[in-house]
């Protein structure tokens, strides 16, 4: 393996904070439990200067931390010190490496070659960000000296989905997966942003970022798209069954024939509670009570995500209950009635089946379309269940804002922003791929953050289910 040295530079963060300008690129940060204003001085190349450590100090424990600025594979540390032999070092010092400072996790087993006075401390590599030298105190009250340190990355060969060499960090399935999400966000531009949340029939990918698709099917009582599936009863007619194990054997075999047509994601079960016969979907429903729509939607769930696919429940929430047969307007319903009926089976799903995805309504919550609230969407859906997948609109739900059902918005751009402050990632119909739309994200007319953390709950969705290495998405097969 080759290696690459990186020297790094390191600023206070505690008490002292500056900057070096002789290595812009590489200036970082330094912290220690002791002698905080001269912790930074192990690190200036200059041997004649140093981080001490008295013998006062060590009747309790010390630390020394640090942080690279680009991290990686920790493999080896140089280090010079004054009073501490070769042979006392590992009584004396524990190694960390960590990504996260807050959960140091397990001291890594070093090796010590070169002299005393310039020791090569060797280990097999670990990924971090920090590295903290931590040095046990009460029985050694010998002071010391930390002159120098010095840090070697292991050289990491990245090859892309052809298997040709690539320097895109988030290609790195060794890397935890904030840090991916956080690297291909930072090439993308505002267009790849956009073309990342419009809908083609699932998620359409980015080939030039090796952004994967995710192709989709309804499978609501079948595979549904094409010719060849099995056609299985209405959800109406499994929810009559009350029977979970015919159910969680239904959404196997819909599941069996997804793989087989080359695709990933359903959008289903329904899990609206149907409440007004003049509906024109009851039959999409499992039925009319909230736990009976739990139990039969939870076990379609289980059956179908045991065979490896995505479920998208539906729809969130208060889809079953219209006003005169009519499901996109303002229904008014109370938060009493949605919480105890209409969000039960989507809670339920959403906290025993971890759920990848799901698709909000077209109707409103306490007199807000579904399609802008932030309640319903982030409150109650993210900070109270816990969902952590991403958000798909019903077909046509934002370009409603702008229509005579909900009338929130002047135009399509003022409606992506509505939707993107609620967190919808992926947009069926014709908001977020609008050319308008478009531009209005490149010269700075769409909410950039909100933008981005649409995108983020999507791409953390791919990176945590390994869509990247598995590439499983095949041109569907119809």
């Amino acid at each position: 393996m080759n290696l690459k040295r990186h020297l790094f530079l390191f600023a206070g963060i505690l008490s002292c904070s500056f900057l070096m300008a002789q290595q812009p690129s590489d200036i970082l940060s330094v912290s220690a439990s002791t002698n905080v204003e001269k912790a930074s001085l192990a690190f200036d190349k200059d041997q004649k200067t140093m981080w001490e450590v008295s013998g006062q100090d060590l009747k309790t424990d010390q630390w020394l931390m640090f942080t690279i600025q680009t991290s990686g594979d920790v493999c080896e540390l140089g280090v010079q010190m004054q009073g501490v032999s070769k042979e006392d070092l590992k009584q004396l010092m524990n190694i960390f490496v960590t990504y996260d400072p807050m959960n140091l996790g397990v001291p890594v087993d070093y090796q010590i070659q070169g002299s005393a006075k310039e020791m090569r401390l060797k280990f097999s590599p670990k990924y971090g960000a920090h590295v903290r030298l931590a040095f046990k105190g009460g029985d050694r009250v010998k002071p010391f000296m930390v002159k120098e340190v010095s840090v070697l990355l292991a050289d990491k060969e990245l090859k892309d989905l052809k298997g040709e060499k690539t320097s895109l960090r988030y290609m790195d399935p060794t890397l935890p997966v904030e840090e991916r999400v956080e690297s291909l966000l930072s090439v993308m531009t505002p267009e790849d942003k956009m073309e990342l949340i419009r809908e083609g029939w699932g998620i359409p990918g980015i080939p030039h970022l090796y952004v994967p698709p995710i192709t989709k099917v309804e499978a609501v009582h079948g595979f549904s798209y094409g010719s060849g599936a099995t056609i299985f009863p209405q959800a109406l007619g499994m929810g009559a069954t009350w029977n979970k194990k015919l159910t969680e054997e239904v959404a196997m075999a819909v599941g069996n024939e997804t793989l087989s047509a080359g695709t990933m994601q359903a959008w289903s079960p329904v899990l609206d509670v149907a409440q007004d016969a003049r509906w024109g979907r009851c039959e999409e429903t499992f039925g009319e009570d909230p736990v009976l729509v739990s139990q039969i939607g939870g076990a379609w769930i289980k059956g179908y995500q045991s065979m490896g696919l995505y479920t998208t429940p539906k729809h969130f929430g208060g889809h079953g209950a219209p006003l005169g047969g009519r499901d996109s307007h303002d229904i008014g319903l109370s938060e009493r009635e949605m919480r105890e009926v209409h969000l039960v089976p989507f809670r339920h799903v959403i906290r025993n089946y971890d759920c990848q995805s799901l698709m909000m309504a077209y109707s409103d919550f306490l007199g807000v379309p579904v399609a802008k609230s932030r309640e319903l969407l982030h409150n109650i859906l993210r900070e109270e269940w816990g969902f952590s997948g991403f958000i798909v609109s019903d077909c046509g739900a934002i370009g409603n804002l702008t229509a005579r059902k909900h009338y929130t918005a002047k135009d399509k751009i003022e409606a992506a922003n509505q939707a993107l402050a609620a967190g919808i990632a992926t947009n069926c119909g014709d908001t977020y791929n609008d050319k308008e739309v478009i531009q209005a994200a490149k010269d700075g007319r769409i909410n950039m953050e909100n933008l981005e953390e649409v995108c983020r709950t999507m791409l953390r969705m791919m990176f945590r289910n390994e869509l990247f290495e598995k590439a499983p998405n095949k041109p569907l097969d119809w």
